[in-house]
């Protein structure tokens, strides 16, 4: 070799080095000072460690009684223990790179100062406070010496979080805030305390540098990112046990697990006996806890209820109502226990009257102060994590059938109903199979509290336990039984979705599909969309019904699509059915046939088709297209195409982060109906057409549908456009060049550039004849600055496209004002009358 070249993984190691310098720095020191404070190197002796601990580790009485003010930033630079550099490894470095690969390794130096600092102090100060009020944690926590580093690094990721488009600014906050929230909560440490604060000092640090000027204007989501992030705080709350498990102390609120770890497990008559005779002390509570975790059930008991959060968040993801009920009722129910577990904490003694079972514990009173300011906290999370899913229920559209959600709550009931008469019936039979005997308002009173899982039992003292075998398997049996059920019986509801086509019939509207279709005819396997089949040709359609409305997603399809006696079936069924019908989006072939019924019609929107086999960029009038095109030629990007399962991670992001930049801009929620988002491009049919740089940074994406007649690809519909807002110019007009180009070497007869509503060229434009014409120009004016469609539509002619009109088909006039509340019910369910008054005002 060479003197002087340096070899792949040289380049690779220089090249990390210099793109992330500040983070191998601090982590390089924190290894140092980590090795001096937990592993005493050899010229040192433990006396040394134990002082570099004292002067350099923070803790209350470091800085408080000691005066050790520099251990606010000392602490923050070395960890005490396995656990803590595992931490810091799996989380701070990882943290810190995200930080500085963001803003810089200037900014990034000092947020970490600065959030450590701040987090440990603010975490002292919180500690000061409740000392002087007497507070049962802070004094429990007043001894503990730390060193964590990983509160600088969140507080550093959270800053940097300023600097992101709202997709990962949204998520980086929320996965650090309430991350470093539910970890408190678990596991309730001084550190955790700091972590917490250091990421709400990271976010306003953030926003200080990026020069953002605080708003408080609501920033829209996505229903596919509304389902990430909640699906994320969930599976938080599930995973909250591993925690537990992890850190050293367990002083939260929400540690349902931690004694589970425990080994020796104290004899039930010995500790009632000690508890009767001692009072109530937190070696008693914990004994006893311990009593009621004895066995395999009650570890099931604690288990079943985080890992059903986790099948919870699991459906959210997919999109399902019942999940959010579902997550919804866990998190009330853990409400409901802290809050009776709260009352229990507060009402041991604060009156003076002794416990028949406890007698006069001195400690009650203080105990009961430490419960009740630890368990508001586990009180109020899961309702705001409740409040979350119900207020957001919306973005979750794919319901359980009607017979599986009352049938799965039947199943709950009933099983409850079962199993707490067997605890009471083997109670009364065996009583003395208990200590001490239990009378019969002593049993039905504790049959309850046989479902409720021993962390939110922690400080109700049980009046009897069991001492023989049958007994014991039935008292800590029931309740893991029927969390069970709970789990696994919710796997009905979750897979029986309601107005879902059944596989036979997905597979009829495929076959019928590739018979032929308008340009749209693909959107009718989307979810929300029911089908009917012609019971005597080969034909069908599909539609929603919104309000008593049956409104169509574009025409007919099939073999047999445009003739006469299929729309007159249709148009049968649903009146037998009740409803109103509006043919929306539909050709002109199919106007025609309305006609001849005696129907109207309107436009609502104009079609763009070009013609691939004729295609050119020669003349003039191309002008701009080239231009486009030779600019994301020099800027090195390429199309690329794939379907969205062969996507990797990194390009599948970036389409999420540049579909919620967009959404954010919006001031009304994301469109539907006919109008596809992120979901709509998992189906395997749907191409994807990307611009991609020699980076791997994407800079646009479309998604195109496809049409067929007689089993034959014969065109592609435009369906999914977004562009980075910071991306090279002209990126879309070079997506739709080439994917016209690639379809005149495929043979492709035609591509729809997609129907704009509300939008009409001046070649189709009519003068307004009706009231609903005068309605629709009215709102085609206030959308515009919103969602574009007339711009969109401008957009589209630059590739001198055939203009087709779509039109809205109805019987009577007087129907007109339900099918235009239907209507912009199917685009956007979720807009409110705020919404709307703030686009007309």
């Amino acid at each position: 070799m060479r003197a002087g070249r340096a070899t792949p993984f040289g380049r690779l190691v220089t090249g990390v080095i210099r793109s992330v310098p500040m983070s191998i720095g601090i982590t390089a020191l924190v290894l140092v000072v980590s090795a001096f404070v937990w592993r005493t190197p050899p010229v040192a002796t433990p006396a040394w460690r134990s002082a570099i601990r004292e002067a350099a580790g923070v803790g209350y009485e470091q800085v408080v009684v000691d005066g050790h003010w520099w251990a606010l930033l000392t602490g923050a630079l070395g960890t005490d223990g396995v656990l803590g550099l595992l931490a810091f490894l799996l989380i701070g470095v990882p943290a810190l790179v995200l930080a500085e690969r963001r803003f810089g390794a200037v900014k990034t130096l000092l947020a970490v100062l600065v959030t450590a600092v701040a987090g440990n102090a603010l975490a002292i100060g919180l500690q000061v406070l409740g000392t002087l009020g007497g507070e049962f944690w802070s004094g429990e926590v007043a001894r503990i010496v730390a060193f964590d580093p990983v509160a600088g690094a969140l507080g550093a990721l959270a800053a940097s979080s300023a600097f992101h488009g709202p997709l990962w600014r949204r998520r980086i906050r929320a996965f650090v805030v309430v991350g470093a929230l539910i970890v408190l909560l678990y596991s309730g440490l001084p550190q955790d305390l700091a972590r917490l604060f250091a990421a709400l000092v990271g976010v306003l640090l953030g926003i200080v540098l990026a020069g953002v000027t605080p708003s408080v204007r609501r920033v829209r989501s996505s229903h596919h990112e509304t389902r990430v992030l909640l699906a994320s705080v969930v599976a938080m709350m599930g995973v909250g046990p591993l925690i537990t498990f992890l850190s050293g102390r367990h002083l939260g609120p929400l540690a349902p697990l931690v004694l589970l770890l425990e080994q020796n497990i104290p004899d039930a008559g010995r500790v009632i006996g000690q508890c009767r005779t001692v009072g109530v002390s937190a070696q008693c509570l914990r004994d006893l806890t311990l009593v009621r975790v004895d066995g395999f059930g009650a570890v099931l008991l604690s288990v079943v209820p985080m890992i059903a959060l986790l099948f919870a968040a699991w459906g959210l993801l997919r999109g399902r109502r019942f999940a959010v009920w579902f997550a919804t009722a866990i998190m009330v129910s853990f409400a409901v226990l802290s809050a009776l577990s709260l009352g229990a904490g507060v009402r041991l003694h604060p009156t003076g009257h002794p416990s028949p079972l406890l007698g006069t514990g001195h400690g009650a009173q203080q105990r009961s102060v430490e419960i009740a300011i630890a368990l508001w906290a586990a009180i109020l999370l899961p309702l705001v994590v409740a409040a979350l899913l119900v207020v957001l229920r919306r973005g979750f559209p794919v319901r359980a059938t009607r017979r599986s959600a009352w049938g799965y709550l039947a199943l709950v009931g009933v099983s409850w109903i079962v199993l707490a008469a067997l605890f009471v019936v083997v109670a009364l039979l065996q009583p003395g199979g208990f200590s001490p005997r239990p009378d019969v308002w002593e049993v039905l009173r504790a049959a309850p509290e046989r479902f409720v899982p021993a962390a939110y039992l922690r400080n109700v003292l049980p009046g009897f336990v069991p001492v023989a075998p049958l007994t014991g398997v039935v008292f800590h049996a029931v309740g893991p039984v029927w969390w069970s059920i709970i789990l696994l019986g919710a796997v009905w509801p979750l897979s029986r979705v309601a107005n879902a086509i059944a596989p036979a019939d997905e597979r009829r509207l495929r076959e019928l599909l590739a018979e032929g279709s308008d340009s749209i005819g693909h959107m009718a396997t989307w979810p929300g969309n029911l089908t009917w089949f012609d019971p005597e040709r080969s034909a069908g359609v599909a539609y929603r019904i919104v309000a008593g409305v049956a409104v169509t997603t574009g025409g007919f399809f099939g073999r047999d699509r445009h003739e006469q006696g299929v729309l007159e079936r249709f148009i049968e069924h649903c009146e037998d059915s009740g409803l109103t019908v509006a043919l929306y989006s539909v050709d002109e072939e199919t106007a025609g046939a309305l006609h001849r019924i005696g129907w109207r019609t309107i436009q609502v929107a104009e079609e763009t088709v070009l013609h691939p086999q004729g295609w050119s960029m020669v003349g003039k009038r191309w002008q701009d297209i080239r231009s486009s095109v030779n600019r994301a030629d020099r800027a090195g990007i390429t199309a690329v195409w794939s379907t969205y399962g062969a996507l990797g991670v990194g390009l599948a992001a970036q389409i999420a982060e540049i579909s919620e930049e967009w959404v954010a801009e919006r001031k009304l929620p994301e469109m539907g109906f006919t109008l596809g988002g992120i979901d709509e491009l998992v189906d395997e049919e749907v191409r994807l057409l990307l611009a991609v740089d020699e980076q791997g940074r994407l800079h646009g994406v479309t998604s195109w549908l496809p049409v067929r007649r007689g089993g034959e690809l014969v065109g592609w519909t435009l369906d999914f456009m977004r562009r980075r807002t910071d991306g090279v110019n002209g990126v879309m007009e070079f997506l739709i060049a080439e994917a016209a180009a690639r379809f005149k070497e495929d043979g492709i007869e035609e591509m729809s550039l997609s129907g704009a509503p509300l939008a009409r060229s001046k070649s189709t434009e009519q003068p307004e004849t009706d009231g609903i014409d005068r309605v629709l120009t009215y709102l085609g004016n206030v959308l515009e600055p919103v969602y574009g469609f007339r711009s969109l539509l401008a957009f589209k002619g630059k590739f001198q496209p055939e203009e087709r009109p779509l039109v809205l088909g109805y019987a009577d006039p007087l129907t007109l004002p339900a099918i235009g509340i239907a209507v912009g019910r199917a685009y956007l369910p979720d807009v409110s009358v705020r919404d709307l008054a703030s686009l007309v005002t």
